[in-house]
């Protein structure tokens, strides 16, 4: 049982390393000293319950991105068809190893189905400690000009 706890985790970080992902212990020295130019647009959501914007400084972070990074996630789930690289990666991987029929009864509980709009007026609900009324979710385009962001365009996302 030890072993194969041992050669497990030296398989997760094998895979962790070759995917250029953090592996505890390890750290990848880029990680903390690489420099990122400035983005020349940003893509901010702005988050409106009962008529009032959410802002920043009216949570604390942690609170902030627990607003933001949802939605964040969802964008991206939408924008990759729900992360499929990576279930075609588990796919190949498995079928090589000769496991093809575990993937296959896997499957279909790999795909992210579920309705994000009433989930995230519920769990805002939560994280505001009140119930939500009317949620406005737009998405804003920002780009860096002059010293400072200014609004290249903006579309509703989500209201409920």
């Amino acid at each position: 049982m030890k072993g194969l706890f041992i050669g497990f985790m030296i398989l997760q970080i094998g895979i962790d390393l070759a995917h250029s992902v953090t592996a505890f212990p390890f750290v990848h020295y880029g990680m903390f000293s690489e420099s990122f130019a400035r983005p020349d647009s940003l893509e901010v959501f702005r988050v409106t319950v009962d008529g009032r914007t959410l802002r920043p400084e009216d949570l604390s972070p942690y609170r902030w991105d627990m607003v933001q990074t949802p939605l964040a996630a969802f964008e991206k789930q939408q924008r990759t068809r729900d992360f499929v690289f990576d279930k075609e990666k588990m796919q190949q991987g498995l079928r090589r190893a000769g496991l093809g029929a575990l993937y296959d009864r896997l499957s279909p509980n790999l795909y992210n189905a579920g309705n994000f709009p009433p989930w995230y007026k519920i769990y805002l609900t939560g994280l505001l400690g009140h119930p939500i009324g009317v949620l406005d979710v737009s998405r804003g385009w920002y780009r860096w000009q002059e010293g400072r962001l200014q609004l290249i365009r903006q579309e509703p996302y989500i209201h409920l």
